[in-house]
């Protein structure tokens, strides 16, 4: 015969009653967190789809708030653009307001002034700023775009924001692309090191690079070295291998070092800044980098196959203008922007003008060699030459406005005439860029919609995997409540103790 102890009974009493409140606590915490899976435990295999979930909706968030930047940067852009559109319209009918016979040599320099002060203008426009940043300088944009003369000074590549997976676009439009030219010569090894970073050079001296070995080599760079020659004596180090990024930008290091013991190291020596100014200084602990943006200028041996972003330049014929006189530029198999400049200057000699690289070595400008007359550029109804080299109209707003303020001055009138087909020309493409801001955002505005739609859906599956269903779980509650009622009751009826417990 088995017999039942009281100590029996309690325990067995104490396993009940914990069940019963465990549910209890369960249901409880249910209800009051909403929350069916409140951890790992509950439900792992629905913890896991939960957090993948998770990620999804953050990744969503995210990609939301880049969008939101997006957008503010390509109203503002297309709200700036819409308003130098509305200034070259006043501009065009000062132009053509001055060509006609009732004005004179007075009329036209009070103009000037107002054109001068439409240049100021456009400077401002073209370092107009959201959250900080200045849109239009690519992606120097904590750097103005144009500087004080009207010329550019921002980046020749475009910042982009990932606005989805697998989505990119760019989040404004660089102000080379319709304010003022820029050649954006992509960096070569036949780039000269004192062209580099907008032609303040690298300046000579040394710099050591310490491979992950711990090799430490010392590197000499003369005054007169190319890219390719640094990159040369920069390979002589065994695990070494320096070549140019594929966008033409910046150096790539990479180092080849089995079993590496230290970080690739290159520091400068004698405070001369070479390594820095080259954009690969400082310490890695990765095989393989890429500095920062050499931004070559333009120089007589810059290469054509260089220019833009290394896309090169297409040599369509253009007309020069000074005066009455006029001269067409017809090109053969220049090689270079100094070969291009002979051709260019051959013809402009016949109209008493001379083309130069500007001063800010980004493009061409154009001078008339007299003070009566002023001299310009016009590309042909299928060229864009000119325009790209920055003598033409299309993308060259400041330095058509100043053509114009220049031929109001001199009282030139075949150059005011000019002036109105090439604000034509820049009308023409403001419109355009605009155009392509306007598309951007569209494409933003769409991927918004999707990007909404699917943390809406992912949101929905988590709360339908991971949420509480309170009537279910409000009606268990009620049930295990009544349970543990009534297993307290049951059990404080069997083990309550008489006399007969105590007699024998």
């Amino acid at each position: 015969m088995f017999r039942i102890t009281n100590r029996m009974m309690y325990n067995n009493t104490l396993v009940n009653a914990f069940r019963n409140n465990q549910g209890l606590l369960a249901a409880q915490e249910q209800i009051s967190s909403g929350k069916r899976i409140n951890r790992p435990s509950d439900d792992p295999t629905g913890m896991m789809e939960v957090l993948q979930l998770r990620t999804r909706i953050g990744k969503s968030e995210q990609y939301l708030k880049i969008m939101d930047t997006a957008e503010a940067s390509l109203n503002t852009a297309d709200t700036t653009i819409g308003t130098i559109g509305d200034e070259l319209k006043s501009a065009k009918e000062l132009a053509i307001q001055q060509a006609n016979g009732t004005a004179d040599g007075t009329t036209r320099a009070n103009i000037a002034q107002r054109i001068d002060n439409m240049v100021e203008s456009m400077v401002q426009y073209g370092n107009t700023t959201v959250g900080g940043k200045y849109i239009f300088s690519g992606l120097k944009s904590e750097s103005p775009a144009i500087d004080a003369n009207g010329n550019y000074a921002g980046s020749g590549k475009e910042y982009k924001a990932e606005i989805s997976k697998g989505i990119e676009v760019p989040i404004s439009v660089k102000a080379s692309d319709f304010l003022t030219a820029d050649l954006n010569p992509s960096a070569s090894t036949t780039s000269t090191v004192a062209s580099l970073n907008g032609g303040t050079g690298v300046p000579a001296g040394t710099f050591t690079i310490t491979d992950r070995s711990g090799t430490a080599t010392v590197i000499t760079v003369n005054p007169g070295d190319t890219l390719g020659n640094v990159m040369t004596a920069m390979t002589a180090i065994p695990a070494i291998t320096a070549s140019i990024s594929t966008d033409g930008a910046s150096l790539v290091l990479t180092d080849s070092t089995a079993a590496p013991i230290n970080a690739l190291s290159i520091t400068d020596t004698g405070g001369t800044g070479t390594a820095a100014a080259l954009g690969i200084l400082g310490t890695r602990t990765t095989s393989s980098f890429t500095g920062s943006d050499l931004d070559p200028a333009v120089t007589a041996t810059t290469a054509l196959s260089d220019l833009n972003g290394g896309a090169g330049l297409a040599l369509d014929d253009f007309r020069l203008v000074n005066g009455s006189a006029s001269a067409t530029v017809t090109f053969g198999a220049e090689a270079t922007v100094g070969a291009l400049m002979t051709t260019i200057n051959t013809a402009a000699a016949t109209i008493n003008a001379t083309v130069t690289i500007d001063a800010d070595q980004r493009k061409l400008a154009i001078n008339s060699n007299t003070a009566t007359s002023v001299a310009f550029a016009l590309d042909s109804d299928v060229g864009q030459t000119a325009e790209l080299l920055g003598l033409g109209g299309g993308r060259n707003i400041i330095p058509v406005l100043k053509t114009f303020s220049a031929a109001l001055k001199a009282d030139d009138l075949t150059a005011i005439l000019g002036s109105i087909d090439r604000l034509n020309s820049v009308m023409e493409n403001t419109s355009s860029v605009r155009g392509a801001v306007g598309a951007r955002a569209n494409q933003v505005a769409i991927t918004r919609s999707s990007e909404d739609a699917s943390k809406f859906d992912n949101t929905k599956i988590k709360s339908f995997v991971e949420d509480a269903d309170y009537l279910a779980a409000a009606s268990e509650l009620a049930m295990l409540q009544t349970a543990y009622q009534a297993t307290l009751k049951s059990s404080a009826a069997i083990v309550q103790p008489t006399l007969m417990d105590f007699i024998g």
